[in-house]
């Protein structure tokens, strides 16, 4: 039993595509979200983890488990799409103001990793709505204040590719860089060279 007192896969077997299409179907056959194991998505994980990972002699063999990692990770994508289709809906029902009976999504039946995308919703929805309120109360105090904390917000990329010395908008020269350089650029330079194949934003995830 895990912490939230989900059940987590108790199969000691390793995760299979038919398990996982049986999730699906159900899944698209039913309104509401239903109660997978919490661990599913860890799992998948694991799995083709091990299959990247494992020891193979023959060239079969890597073609085999590479087939096995395309058909489990088309499964547990389309599963997951279906469940964040339902967690969008019900969302914009609740924006919308509307009855939702049937679109109502029980949380707890969310895994993990589905409630830290659908916080990375509602984080856009407080944004939208304080943009919003702003301009209909007339405060461009807080719109500029907005803006402050872009221009000096900052993120850490990786260099994919060399590029020359360049001016960032807070007018501080950057570069050059090589491949696999590391720097934190301003969020607005650093969304411009990841656009155009230069950098790739380094993901960290707060505790």
């Amino acid at each position: 039993m895990e912490p939230d007192g989900r059940s987590a896969h108790k199969d000691e077997a390793p995760i299979t595509l038919k398990y996982l299409c049986t999730l699906l179907i159900k899944e698209i056959n039913t309104d509401s979200l239903q109660n997978l194991p919490v661990d599913i998505y860890h799992e998948v994980t694991a799995r083709i983890e091990m299959l990247r990972g494992s020891s193979k002699e023959f060239a079969v063999e890597e073609q085999l488990a590479q087939a096995q990692i395309e058909l489990l990770f088309s499964a547990i994508r389309l599963l997951f799409e279906a469940r964040y289709a339902k967690m969008e809906a019900n969302r914009k029902a609740d924006l919308l103001g509307k009855k939702k009976n049937e679109l109502e999504i029980d949380y707890s039946n969310m895994t993990r990793e589905e409630k830290f995308v659908l916080d990375g919703s509602l984080e856009t929805e407080k944004r939208i709505d304080m943009i919003l309120s702003a301009i209909v109360t007339g405060r461009p105090v807080v719109l500029d204040k907005i803006s402050n904390i872009l221009s000096h917000k900052r993120i850490p990329v990786r260099f994919i590719k060399p590029i020359d010395r360049f001016m960032g908008i807070d007018m501080v020269t950057y570069g050059p860089y090589i491949e696999e350089d590391i720097a934190l650029l301003p969020s607005e330079n650093a969304r411009a060279l990841t656009q155009n194949g230069f950098v790739e934003e380094i993901q960290i995830l707060a505790p």
